[in-house]
């Protein structure tokens, strides 16, 4: 995997954490050369996944319990909101022997907004004023 040691597209770093380009990422994920691990909380993937059939999902509260069900050897990107807990599994994970880490530089919010595979259900839900899913009363002018 191609990455940086330092991040593009967010503030927050810490030392020794490898970060991964949306762009290089979406290739690496889509040709299965990589396993996305996702490390929001459960109600944020409720309302926005990422549509790939090998993402695991291990939430940043629990991922001390779900270190087991990492696999060590294999292409790790983490994912969150905007790249800060993602960093922070990805020293974990680190400092736990993994060789081949690397944070998604700038988070799904980044990814989002290249244009990348994203399933939102909150789109679905508030498209009109009301917050209805039906443009009856848009806010728009």
């Amino acid at each position: 995997m191609e990455t940086t040691d330092k991040p593009k597209l967010q503030e927050f770093h810490i030392d020794g954490v490898k970060h991964i380009s949306s762009e290089i990422a979406f290739v690496e994920i889509a040709e299965k050369r990589a396993i996305l691990v996702d490390v929001r909380e459960i109600h944020e993937v409720k309302m926005e996944s990422v549509p790939f059939d090998h993402v695991l999902y291990h939430p940043l509260s629990v991922i001390m319990d779900r270190l087991p069900f990492i696999p060590q050897e294999q292409n790790i990107i983490l994912g969150c909101l905007a790249g800060v807990r993602s960093t922070k599994v990805a020293n974990l994970l680190n400092r736990q022997g993994f060789p081949h880490v690397a944070n998604l530089d700038g988070g799904f919010r980044v990814w989002k907004e290249k244009g990348y595979p994203y399933k939102s259900l909150i789109e679905n839900y508030v498209q009109g004023g009301c917050g209805c899913d039906k443009n009856c009363c848009s806010t728009s002018a």
